[in-house]
């Protein structure tokens, strides 16, 4: 809106000079030119008068409908994000909150069944694996079914290329076949994963792309958590591969209740390392003491616009904290830094535009 009202006042102060300046020209040009006696002119006297053409800007075109609508939802979907920023600063970004319907958080890893149609009535080849990416030495299993299901084959080829590198074949029983492919350092990052599987006679495709890739550094567990003012810390030790910066995300539960989801991001140098987990006490219920720790994500930020990120792996599934003092911890609210304060002005600024 002091974005409209300052455009007005400019386009007011142009339309006002304009308007003077037309009005005095008007007054110069207002009477006719007197026909001169062609012995008794001099030369000044000969010369045209010149008219100045004023250009009257148009009327602005009022808004279409579609375009009003359109600057509403904007302006709307604005505030809906002031909202949510607003609420997630509440707590630290290292610390946010989990519930179970942040599936991006709780599977950070997850794979989305492919299917392929196998006739009109509406029966499908399902491929489903436990991951999308997969980081050695761990072996890629493969669950092929469907209704009717027979002999499959599995091919595992090289997605840039095309080079098929693997290829088992298997009977299913009940309607599903399982296939593993052993571990292999020398796989390439991107995978394809070609299914022919046998329903009733007919041979039915199904493809699907995965990742592979050696680890960029290896969880080996975490020390003892302990309370440092009004945080949790969680120790982790690191094994690093190939040093850079790194960003190691956990989720945080209560027997099967998500709590939070942590993050820590730190540079880290080659060998072993440790980098600290921080659990805010906002995001812990109150006389809490026993806690797990899991869904590991080790990742290597790209160094580089053409190198892309990599990943680590996880010598634990979870990480057990018994008899944790939770009355030691300092309950004092988090305060925004500068950076996230100036963020939320910069978002408020687009949602009263």
């Amino acid at each position: 809106m002091k974005k409209f009202y300052v455009v007005a006042l400019i386009i007011s102060t142009i339309l006002f000079s304009l308007w003077f300046t037309g009005k005095n020209d008007a007054h110069k040009v207002a009477e006719p030119i007197k026909p001169q006696v062609k012995h008794s002119a001099s030369v000044a006297d000969l010369s045209p008068v010149k008219v100045i053409p004023i250009d009257v800007p148009t009327a602005k075109k009022t808004q279409s409908k579609k375009q009003i609508a359109f600057n509403e939802d904007l302006t709307k979907a604005a505030q809906q994000v002031v909202m949510q920023y607003e609420s997630a600063l509440k707590f630290p970004p290292y610390s946010q909150p989990l519930s179970p319907l942040d599936e991006d958080r709780l599977k950070p890893n997850q794979f989305y069944p492919v299917s392929s149609p196998i006739d009109e009535s509406g029966d499908a080849l399902t491929l489903s694996l436990k991951q999308y990416r997969f980081v050695y030495p761990e072996e890629i299993t493969i669950k092929i079914s469907a209704q009717g299901l027979g002999k499959v084959v599995v091919e595992l080829a090289n997605t840039d290329t095309k080079e098929v590198l693997n290829t088992h074949t298997g009977n299913a029983r009940d309607g599903e076949a399982i296939i593993t492919f052993e571990e292999d350092e020398d796989y390439p990052r991107s995978l394809q994963v070609f299914v022919e599987g046998d329903v009733a006679g007919k041979k039915v495709p199904v493809v699907a792309q995965i990742q592979y890739m050696p680890p960029s550094a290896t969880l080996t567990g975490f020390e003892t958590a302990y309370a440092q003012n009004e945080n949790m810390i969680l120790p982790a030790n690191i094994v690093v591969v190939k040093s850079g910066l790194y960003r190691v995300r956990a989720n945080l539960y209560s027997g099967d209740t998500p709590l939070a989801h942590l993050v820590s991001k730190e540079r880290l140098t080659k060998g072993s390392q440790t980098l600290n987990l921080k659990a805010h006490w906002s995001v812990l219920p109150q006389g809490i003491t026993d806690m797990r720790l899991s869904d590991f994500v080790i990742e290597r930020m790209s160094p580089s616009p053409g190198e892309r990120n990599s990943f680590g792996n996880s010598e634990i599934s979870h990480f057990d904290i018994n008899d944790f003092s939770y009355d030691s911890l300092q309950q004092l609210p988090y305060q925004a830094n500068a950076q996230e304060k100036l963020s939320l002005e910069f978002l408020q600024g687009l949602a009263e535009s």
